[in-house]
């Protein structure tokens, strides 16, 4: 059985809480932003999901919230190639470990490859993505 992303991460307990069992793959994810630090050597991305929790936190739910955010962010940085960008980047993102931690992310603009010694969740958000369907007022209030 192929292991998913969120059992590549250091602290998958956050998104585990608020996604339950249906984690949502990273395919199809728009990806906001690519940062590399030389402590470390670091590499951040952030990125949306591409579903929204069935049940979501209830700061979330009165928030009208539609778009989960999250940054994941690399850590051992050893090795790093990115080809491409774009203005509207939707890409795949496969992690892998085997002895190491490898990161692929592809699109038909973008091609970027990694290898670092561990990935952890640094930040999960949820926001009003004007794009995406949002629930309804009287849906929201219902969930309440």
């Amino acid at each position: 059985m192929e292991m998913g992303w969120i059992d590549a991460a250091t602290n998958p307990q956050g998104i585990r809480e608020i996604f339950g069992e249906d984690i949502p793959p990273l395919v199809g994810v728009s990806l906001h932003e690519v940062t590399v630090g030389r402590d470390g050597p670091t590499l951040r991305l952030r990125l949306d999901l591409p579903t929204y929790p069935a049940s979501p936190p209830v700061k979330w739910k009165r928030g009208g919230f539609n778009a989960v955010q999250v940054e994941l962010l690399f850590g051992g940085l050893t090795d790093l190639s990115l080809r491409g960008i774009s203005t509207n980047m939707l890409v795949d993102v496969h992690i892998e470990t085997d002895g190491g931690l490898t990161l692929q992310v592809k699109s038909e603009t973008v091609n970027m490859a990694a290898v670092a010694a561990s990935v952890t969740i640094s930040r999960i958000e949820a926001y009003l993505d004007s794009e995406r369907e949002s629930a309804s007022v009287e849906d929201v209030r219902d969930q309440l």
